[in-house]
């Protein structure tokens, strides 16, 4: 049967238009992920920082396909847009950082907070006709930031603060930042979430059960959700990331991180969702949604976003006056990621557990919490505690005392309590990427 070219042509315009449409609807979640996360992270950086759109392109968002939207802010929203494919936006909440809009329907969260100042606490106030950075140092230890602010792949250092015996021994900025500079430290949030609920044990124990042990027999969390098995999930194998539940924590496709980060309108009841695959208190599996269930915790004992809100305030702004949190679109602050802080005052956070939770002579955290925190998790091949990171192959020039802070691109506080001392560097490189053994190597023998 003879066919005409022209209805072999329309057969094959169908076919090339059906493909290509399967093609978007198969890459449009990919395309909404990655939007979801130059809106947000354009947002915050342009109204925390206070840097231009396109230099936030330029130099935050040059990897993945992420350079290709385009971002245009209008009034107190960021919205990144692929023409004709994609737009997402994030709003700014005065107070309280950026917010994505995952959910258009829902309402903003109110911007009732306070904003966080950089004030230097008396502490480590500097003199008053000081430039805001530490020039002098001895030849190694110059030699040491230089190395620390060296460019590495995917851009490098921002801020490099080293803290020695609780005074501000040395520090370096990259151009466009300094001592007032609020720099993300991603997951190295989870610490703070981790702190947090210490803390709230230490203070609200109406048994006066030690917080270590009150986390070891809280079980029954989330009635609501956990009807089943999960029911016997302690707080504690939250804290270490043996929960046992499912979680892909991958940032480089569709995964349970990704998804919750820039899908979902309340990322505690997506990370309560999922459901056990291992024993509770056995398994190791690091993951973003534990430690948003840890702020759903609080949240639940403390009674409304305003009240936990509040409490991690007066917790921490003793300690890091430019600490902010940024919430999801439920409007609890993002435990797992989106802590903003100069690096001076991630460094101080370092500080607090290396003075095991006494800060200025009160005590903030009671140290037999930071003591917990260092214990190895089951399953970690002892690189992990609660919440916090341990020694492992990665940094074999670090003292065996040492714990750590961690986030993505390569943002970390080291605490070295044997030497004394604390050592932050945040910044923006691709992850993994960044020598930190080279670093430390090079700190120790500055004070040997």
């Amino acid at each position: 049967m003879h066919t005409s070219p022209l209805k072999r042509w329309l057969v094959g315009l169908t076919l090339f238009i059906v493909l290509l449409f399967s093609a978007y609807l198969w890459v449009k979640p990919l395309l909404s992920i990655g939007g979801g996360y130059a809106a947000k992270h354009a947002c915050s950086c342009h109204f925390l920082q206070g840097r231009a759109l396109e230099e936030i392109s330029e130099h935050d968002l040059n990897f993945s396909v992420l350079g290709r939207y385009s971002l245009e802010r209008f009034g107190d929203t960021v919205r990144a847009s692929l023409p004709g494919l994609m737009e997402r936006r994030a709003v700014h909440l005065p107070g309280r950082g950026c917010v994505l809009i995952n959910d258009p329907k829902l309402s903003l969260p109110p911007a009732d907070g306070k904003p966080a100042t950089a004030r230097e606490p008396q502490a480590f106030r500097l003199a008053p006709n000081d430039t805001g950075q530490v020039t002098t140092f001895t030849p190694d230890l110059s030699a040491a930031l230089d190395f620390g602010m060296q460019a590495v792949p995917g851009g490098g250092a921002r801020g490099l603060v080293i803290l020695k015996d609780g005074q501000l021994a040395g520090e370096r900025y990259a151009p466009g930042c300094d001592h007032n500079s609020r720099l993300l430290g991603w997951s190295m949030t989870k610490t703070l979430t981790g702190l947090a609920v210490g803390a709230y044990l230490y203070r609200n124990s109406a048994t006066h059960t030690a917080p270590a042990d009150a986390a070891k027999q809280n079980t029954g969390l989330f009635p609501t959700y956990w009807t089943d098995a999960r029911s016997d999930i302690a707080l504690a194998d939250l804290l270490r990331m043996n929960s046992g539940l499912a979680w892909n924590e991958g940032y480089g496709s569709i995964t349970d991180a990704t998804v919750m980060l820039h899908e979902r309108p309340d990322f505690a009841d997506f990370a309560l969702r999922s459901q056990l695959t291992a024993t509770p208190g056995r398994e190791w599996n690091y993951s973003s949604g534990t430690t948003n269930i840890l702020m759903e915790y609080l949240r639940g004992e403390i009674g409304d976003n305003a009240g936990l809100y509040a409490f991690v305030d007066s917790l921490f702004r003793p300690v890091a006056p430019s600490l902010l949190i940024e919430p999801d679109q439920s409007g609890r602050p993002v435990g797992s990621s989106y802590g903003w802080a100069t690096t001076r005052d991630w460094a101080r956070l370092g500080q607090l557990m290396l003075q095991e939770g006494i800060w200025q002579g009160d005590t903030l955290v009671p140290a037999e919490w930071i003591e917990f925190m260092r214990e190895p998790a089951a399953g970690s091949e002892g690189i992990y505690g609660a919440q916090l990171w341990l020694p492992g192959p990665d940094t074999p020039s670090i003292p065996a005392d040492a714990f750590m802070m961690r986030g993505f691109q390569d943002q970390r506080v080291f605490i070295l309590p044997s030497h004394g001392l604390v050592i932050a560097r945040l910044g923006h490189s691709d992850d993994k990427v960044t020598d930190f053994d080279g670093l430390i190597q090079r700190i120790l023998v500055a004070y040997e």
